[in-house]
């Protein structure tokens, strides 16, 4: 039986100290750290959820499909964190094809780890986008209990999260660096909280609330198709970005610890140290934002695997280089599915509110089902942009059009037969219909 040690919450990049400094703390270490030193009954809520997670794993109910319903927070103050919903929805599309095993690079997984790849099976539903303009700065205070409260928070300039027991709430910003003193330890880039029974949270600890539930990402690494760089902790230029940071902290909010084990606080990890899934091989620490595939840092070690097995770089649950990420492990996928079972399970039930357009604006098309083309009508305040997006089932783009004005015939050349979702985005808001595709 693997160990399980307490959840390790944040993907970051650490800034390279000079020689005289002290070394660095990562942010995975600086959350931890906070969670012990003022939440100390959550680790034991922690292990307790992810056990009970374990003991429910159902190998028929993997078979299923389950459908998650998402909300993007995006609260900006300088106009490149406002992402336009072209990143957003690539990021759902980043989101629908690493949990279903249909993302291109899945080939690139080497061989010895290719019998215990799995699919969690989960499609992410985008069911709305909230946008925040604000004044307000986001720190991560080492000394605070707090982590970003005012992010989630619209009366403290960030924006309230729809119900957590039935939406993934997502929140991007402009996350600023862990500094003391003036020097910068840390450059958060995301975190999010594990599977904690929401109305089970310990009474008499001033743990975050369930209005605080979710994943918070840097508006840096959002999307593959973000115009916005970030520089490479190791200096060798920006950080690749494809998306892979959500797919990352979806995951710590559906139960996954990070591949390593976290280790300790403030030292060294260790190979006895683990995530507690049986098919993810150990190491020692994490990998340093690169694709090093001779890592193998806990030789020794059997996994079931056997011996001398390198580190998986792969796995979503690494620090790799995100080019290099492509795998959840079939242990991984079932712990998650168990957690949409359990203490998640909230969130599979229908949906009972979707954001709507503002009373003057309204719109139709026809026909339905369609085939060739559709109409789409609408009225909309003079010069208001207008972004129409077709996406089908599996939560994947189909089409996108731009700069829609009044009444277009919009051509649906080359998309399939089967059931869409049209998204009708507007600086007022956002709103959807359902539309069949036939072809005669």
């Amino acid at each position: 039986m693997k160990q399980i040690l307490p959840a390790a919450l944040l993907l970051c990049v650490c800034s390279l100290p000079a020689q005289n400094l002290p070394p660095i703390i990562c942010g995975n270490s600086v959350l931890e750290h906070k969670m012990h030193e003022h939440f100390p009954e959550l680790e034991a809520t922690f292990r307790q959820t992810f056990d009970q997670a374990k003991a429910a794993q159902n190998p028929v109910a993997d078979r299923m499909p389950y459908t998650v319903n998402v909300v993007f927070h995006v609260v900006w103050k300088f106009p490149e964190e406002n992402l336009p919903d072209s990143v957003i929805l690539n990021q759902l599309q980043v989101l629908n094809e690493d949990y279903n095993r249909l993302n291109a690079d899945t080939g690139n997984l080497r061989a010895v780890f290719q019998p215990f790849a799995g699919s969690p099976n989960i499609q992410f539903n985008l069911a709305g986008i909230e946008r925040v303009q604000t004044n307000a700065e986001f720190d991560i205070n080492l000394f605070d209990p707090g982590i970003l409260p005012n992010l989630k928070s619209s009366a403290n300039g960030g924006s309230d999260a729809w119900d957590p027991n039935q939406y993934l709430n997502i929140w991007i910003c402009n996350i600023r660096p862990l500094t003391i003193g003036g020097i910068t330890l840390a450059q958060i880039l995301g975190f999010a909280f594990p599977p904690i029974g929401l109305s089970n949270w310990p009474p008499d600890v001033s743990a975050p609330t369930p209005g605080q539930d979710g994943v918070a990402l840097d508006y840096h690494v959002v999307g593959r198709n973000n115009p916005n760089p970030i520089d490479n902790p190791t200096g060798t230029g920006t950080l690749v970005v494809r998306g892979r940071t959500a797919s990352h902290e979806v995951g710590h909010y559906l139960g996954l610890r990070h591949i390593w084990g976290d280790g300790g606080l403030f030292g060294p990890n260790q190979c006895d140290q683990s995530d507690g899934i049986d098919d993810t091989p150990f190491a020692n620490s994490q990998t340093e934002f690169n694709c090093d595939i001779t890592r193998n840092t806990c030789p020794n070690i059997e996994p079931p695997y056997g011996a001398n097995v390198p580190d998986m770089i792969e796995n979503f649950m690494d620090y790799a280089s995100e080019d290099c990420m492509n795998t959840f492990t079939a242990g991984q996928a079932m712990l998650m599915r168990s957690v949409l079972e359990g203490p998640r399970n909230g969130l599979l039930q229908p949906i009972v509110r979707t954001q709507e357009l503002a009373p003057t604006l309204t719109f139709d098309i026809q026909p339905n089902p369609a085939s060739t083309s559709f109409l789409l009508r609408f009225e909309k305040p003079e010069h208001e942009p207008v972004q129409v997006t077709l996406i089908d089932a599996s939560g994947r783009i189909a089409k996108i059009w731009t700069n829609i004005t009044g009444a277009s015939d919009l051509s649906l050349a080359g998309v399939p037969d089967g059931l869409y979702v049209l998204h009708i985005h507007t600086q007022q808001g956002f709103a959807v219909k359902k539309l069949v595709v036939k072809h005669q």
